[in-house]
């Protein structure tokens, strides 16, 4: 038996233990033989890992095929049934599983779609329309906003493909819990959404091929034209009434830094604000993969801690560094014990410290019992690397 997460069951696997939810509903009962349509159907129910058998059990034991797991109520919250873990001789507790995001994936996808739109519509110098971005960022604070110590959290953020619309809302909404985080005005806060969603307008205008490139691996010229794409977008917004002077330079600056290594003018003069639009857009695009290789997340982090201080106030540095998840939720990590784990849960104010759940020993044999640690209690044990 060994545990896997959803994503990496294919048709076949068997599965070895029940797999409930969170009231002990079973979902897939053991012996069940997994079909495209169960993965689906455990995706939906938000169950992100399953035990199943391996090569040796199959070979003892046969399987059988559940019948198909029924659908909970859309508005009930399901969550993987947490499995009892002892601590002592007389105490157990349940840990369940626990994403966090900064929007629900429902209003993400929503949004994401409606940035879509809205740039997909702007022609070049012809911005009707494009004051929609003002209600769409109006709407992802006042979202963020209803969350209770929103900017008190751990959020999982995961690496994915490049998307520049996706990128713009992943950027806009970091950036606001930044600026939320620092103690700035609603104001000011607005001002870095809204320019956070157009921030990238320019890379519309550009035929250079920037998914999954380091631009400075690039020919010259290309690197030339790439780098533009910031006075791209602040030309088709600089006279746009309903965005104020603040976000107009941001769209401009986002790529300058303190020590005058940025572009597109390459000027040392760079707001706060600018800078934390900088910082989330510096992260967001090495985890996607624009203009940058595209790399992990603690990689990525570990770029912006390196610059703290020289690209980026480091107070903006250390704020960002408190929000976001180093190891996401779901990531496969080698502790310093050669263990294998999964990361289960973050840990508030400890980006760096997640709970994990151990499900190989030093020598790669799996872990049939439930052993959980939670880095913040158990000190002995760090995180060495991220298992790809």
């Amino acid at each position: 038996m060994k545990l896997v997460t959803v994503e990496d069951l294919k048709d076949g696997d068997v599965i070895a233990n029940d797999v409930m939810l969170e009231d002990y509903t079973v979902v897939l009962t053991k012996g069940t033989v997994i079909k495209a349509a169960y993965i689906e159907k455990l995706r939906e129910l938000d169950i992100f890992t399953v035990y199943i058998e391996d090569a040796q059990s199959l070979s003892e034991t046969p399987a059988k095929v559940a019948p198909k797991p029924k659908p909970k109520p859309v508005a009930e919250k399901k969550t993987v049934a947490p499995v009892p873990v002892k601590q002592d001789a007389n105490k157990q507790s349940k840990i369940p599983m626990e994403k966090v995001t900064i929007l629900r994936d429902e209003v993400k996808e929503q949004v994401k779609n409606k940035i879509k739109d809205i740039l997909e519509l702007h022609i070049y110098q012809q911005t009707e329309g494009l004051q929609q971005i003002a209600e769409t960022a109006q709407n992802i604070m006042s979202d963020i906003l209803e969350e209770d110590e929103v900017v008190e959290k751990v959020y999982d953020v995961r690496e994915r493909s490049a998307d520049i619309y996706e990128h713009s809302l992943q950027v806009c909404t970091i950036a606001t819990l930044i600026g939320l985080k620092l103690g700035l005005t609603n104001k000011q806060v607005y001002d870095i959404s809204v320019a956070s969603l157009i921030h990238d307008l320019g890379l519309r205008y550009l035929v250079v091929r920037y998914e999954d490139q380091d631009i400075n691996l690039l020919p010259a010229k290309d690197q030339e034209e790439y780098k533009k794409h910031p006075i791209y977008a602040y030309t088709a917004i600089k006279n746009e009434t309903w965005l104020s002077e603040n976000a107009k330079e941001i769209v401009l600056n986002h790529h300058e830094r303190k020590d005058k290594s940025g572009y597109p003018l390459g000027n040392d003069l760079v707001s706060r604000m600018t800078q934390i639009v900088g910082v989330c857009d510096e992260f967001d695009e090495l985890i996607c993969g624009i203009g940058k290789a595209r790399v992990r997340v603690h990689e990525a982090i570990n770029n912006i801690r390196n610059y703290s201080g020289i690209w980026f106030d480091a107070d903006i540095v250390s704020a960002f560094l408190q929000l976001i998840a180093v190891y996401p939720f779901g990531s496969k990590v080698r502790t310093n014990r050669g263990e294998l784990g999964i990361v289960m849960r973050q840990n508030p104010h400890f980006p760096e410290r997640p709970v994990i759940r151990i499900v190989e020993d030093k020598y790669g044999q799996a872990i049939h019992a439930e052993l959980i640690i939670d880095l913040i209690k158990d000190t002995t044990v760090v995180i060495q690397e991220v298992v790809k």
